[in-house]
C-alpha cells in the first residue's frame, strides 16, 4: 500500500509531506533545495513503500498555470523518469503557502519560525497532501 508523499516545489525550495500509512493524514516533514529533492526521495523512500505523489500546481487567480508550474511539471518529468510506475497527481496549489503562514502566525509560532521558508514550504506541501487524501478519501 505505501505513503503518499505531497511536494510543494518552488525554484529554490521544495517543500515535503508524507501521510501516515492509512492515508489518512498529512505531515510536513522538511524542505530541500529543488536540485537535490529527487537525490533525497531516492534515498529516503524506496518505490515499494510508495502509494503515489501529489504535487501543487501553481495557478494564478483566474486559474491558469504560472512560471512556477514549470518547475513543478519539470520535477514531476524526473520523477515519472525514476519511477514511471509511481502514480503522480496535481493539486491545485493557490493560497497553500499563505495559509501556512497565516496557520503558523495563529498558532503563536515565533517570529524565526515564521520567516523560516524551509518550514513553511513543508507545511504547504502538507496542505497540498491532506487536500488530495480528503477528496480521495470521500470517494
Amino acid at each position: 500500500m505505501g505513503i503518499w508523499l505531497g511536494l510543494d516545489v518552488g525554484a529554490v525550495r521544495t517543500g515535503l509531506a508524507e501521510s501516515d500509512p492509512l492515508h489518512s493524514m498529512a505531515f510536513p516533514v522538511g524542505c530541500h533545495r529543488t536540485t537535490e529533492i529527487i537525490a533525497h526521495l531516492t534515498r529516503t523512500y524506496p518505490i515499494q513503500n510508495l502509494a503515489g505523489i501529489v504535487i501543487g500546481l501553481p495557478k494564478d487567480l483566474q486559474g491558469r498555470e504560472t512560471e512556477g508550474s514549470s518547475h513543478a511539471r519539470e520535477l514531476a518529468e524526473k520523477i515519472q523518469a525514476l519511477w514511471s510506475d509511481v502514480s503522480i497527481h496535481w493539486v491545485d496549489e493557490r493560497y497553500t503557502s499563505k495559509i501556512a503562514a497565516q496557520a503558523a502566525h495563529q498558532a503563536g509560532a515565533k517570529a524565526r519560525v515564521k520567516k523560516d521558508k524551509g518550514m513553511l514550504d513543508a507545511a504547504a506541501a502538507s496542505l497540498i497532501l491532506d487536500s488530495f487524501l480528503t477528496q480521495k478519501n470521500r470517494s
